[in-house]
């Protein structure tokens, strides 16, 4: 019988493994980032010693909490536990919202939860050229203002930029205009077949994407459950991740 209990360190192999049968982009290094920021919120559903299922969510002070990676190994689907994991992440936090980004086939099951779709957001991809790097500081208020919550600590570790399993994936990137996101973009030392996740509330993000040759091939809905915040999309031409926002 599946037992729900909270993910450590001894489930990196099952959590990968959970990654790649979604053909998601995540490596070790970003269940172990997630295991170190939320080590209370990353919860799996155990079936005859393996992780068969996972949700994460992390808080971003007292105004929002994120909830990301919801997978389920291909031949658990229908048992219900995305649905219990949900629960269970919910419950564990006390904001007054809570954020995802939903796929085609999560979305249901959130509008059950009760949350409701806010808008679109594309992730594009994009064989990059060799670039000079110019990595440069996060600016941690403007990105509070656009995002609508404090998560300093998780950007000066993110950086602007990483690798991934099938990609390298750009971002986050929060800046006032498109030339200073071109600069972070282009600047970000990573060359070849790269992923960057824009909202589709900053027509600016999308047509600089276009102009560097980012073409759409995916589609997820930005949902929220609880009260509105205060946040500046606008400002955002490239998202933390899926399971950061």
């Amino acid at each position: 019988m599946a037992q729900l209990r909270e993910l450590n360190q001894t489930d990196l192999g099952d959590l990968m493994a959970l990654s790649i049968s979604a053909n998601w982009n995540q490596v070790e290094a970003d269940w172990q980032r997630m295991l170190r920021f939320a080590p209370t919120g990353c919860f799996g559903m155990e079936e005859d010693g393996h992780i068969v299922a996972s949700a994460t969510i992390i808080t971003y002070g007292n105004d929002l909490a994120w909830i990301g990676m919801v997978l389920t190994l291909p031949e658990y689907r229908g048992c219900g536990f995305a649905s219990q994991l949900m629960r269970r992440c919910i419950d564990s936090v006390d904001v007054p919202c809570i954020k995802l980004d939903a796929t085609d086939l999560g979305r249901p099951v959130y509008q059950r939860l009760g949350f409701v779709e806010e808008y679109t957001v594309q992730r594009y991809r994009a064989t990059l050229p060799v670039n000079p790097i110019r990595r440069l500081p996060h600016d941690l208020d403007l990105d509070r203002l656009a995002f609508g919550a404090d998560r300093s600590e998780l950007l000066q570790d993110l950086g602007g930029a990483r690798p991934g399993r099938i990609a390298s994936y750009l971002g986050p990137v929060v800046c006032r205009d498109a030339e200073e996101a071109r600069v972070r973009l282009l600047g970000a030392g990573y060359a070849g077949l790269a992923l960057v996740d824009v909202p589709d509330t900053n027509p600016a993000a999308v047509t600089l994407a276009q102009e560097l040759g980012f073409r759409p091939f995916r589609q997820l809905w930005r949902m929220r459950k609880g009260a509105p915040i205060n946040e500046r999309p606008d400002l955002v031409y490239a998202l933390a991740g899926f399971e950061f926002g």
